[in-house]
């Protein structure tokens, strides 16, 4: 017969397919190993002990502070007319800080530059003190505890012109805490102050230290 006969087996051939087929089952179960030791790794790492420890919920809150007055938005020389030399007017008024920290001291200003031709004829004091019956404008139960300032207004303007140079009146130390201003306006008997008008504003000021 000849090798070519369908006949006669072609065990070479048969050999090599069998060889084939095992390595590829060689290298599939040694790729289901792996697979198989990965999930080993990773299952036995998600069951390591764990510990832990929780700071939550933390919350905070900034300070506050307030300065409120007695004057519900109305000037405290409100239409003030015929002023004249000897004649000075006064007004009182209630100043509070409440908080929840004790601030820098409470300082006075003038809130603007005064305007008008009778300014510089005018003469300013301001005292500090406490009032037992407090009526805005009104000084009947004034009692004085300091002066914070004696001059002409045009210098307390000049001199105290913003928070910086702010003139001193008290250093608030709970609250709330209330001081009354007694504000007293004159006119200097000077005929060239006749006639004139000025107007003029205040501030009061403090901060957290």
């Amino acid at each position: 017969m000849s090798s070519s006969d369908p006949r006669v087996p072609v065990a070479g051939r048969r050999h090599g397919g069998r060889s084939l087929n095992s390595l590829a089952i060689q290298l599939s179960a040694f790729a289901l190993t792996f697979i198989l030791i990965a999930l080993l790794v990773v299952t036995s790492s998600r069951a390591a002990f764990v510990a832990q420890n929780d700071n939550s919920t933390n919350q905070v809150t900034s300070a506050a502070i307030a300065l409120t007055d007695t004057d519900a938005g109305t000037a405290m020389f409100n239409g003030v007319t015929n002023l004249m030399p000897g004649a000075p007017v006064e007004r009182c008024i209630d100043v509070t800080y409440t908080g929840t920290v004790d601030p820098t001291a409470v300082l006075l200003y003038a809130s603007a530059a005064p305007t008008g031709t009778l300014t510089p004829y005018l003469n300013l004091t301001v005292q500090m003190g406490t009032d037992n019956t407090p009526v805005f404008g009104d000084c009947t139960g004034f009692t004085s505890g300091s002066t914070v300032y004696s001059g002409t207004l045009s210098n307390f303007a000049t001199t105290h012109a913003g928070h910086a140079t702010g003139a001193t009146t008290w250093n608030p130390i709970g609250s709330p805490e209330t001081r009354t201003f007694r504000f007293e306006i004159s006119v200097q008997d000077n005929t060239a102050a006749a006639g004139k008008t000025s107007t003029f504003g205040f501030s009061w000021e403090t901060r957290t230290s």
